[in-house]
C-alpha cells in the first residue's frame, strides 16, 4: 500500500551450497548438478549478506531484485 514503506525484494540465487542437491532423484541429473556445484557453488552466508544488506537499507529506499551467484558461474 502506498505510503506504508513496506519493502520487498526478489532474490535469484544461483549455485549456492545447500541441501538442494540431496533432493534430486535422477542419478544423471544429480551427477551433473554435483559437478556444477563442486566447481561453482558459494556458501549460503553470501546470500545471507545480501539479505542483510536489503534489510539494513534506509527505510525510504527499496531494492527490487538481487541475482546472487559465484563469479565463476557463466550465467
Amino acid at each position: 500500500m502506498e505510503g506504508t514503506n513496506i519493502r520487498t525484494a526478489t532474490l535469484y540465487p544461483a549455485a549456492i551450497s545447500t541441501e538442494l542437491l540431496g533432493g534430486i532423484t535422477d542419478p544423471g541429473a544429480a551427477d551433473a548438478m554435483k559437478s556444477l556445484y563442486d566447481k561453482h557453488a558459494i556458501t549460503p552466508d553470501r546470500v545471507a549478506n545480501v539479505v542483510s544488506f536489503a534489510i539494513d537499507a534506509p527505510e525510504d529506499m527499496t531494492i527490487s531484485e538481487f541475482t546472487v551467484g559465484p563469479t565463476s558461474q557463466a550465467w
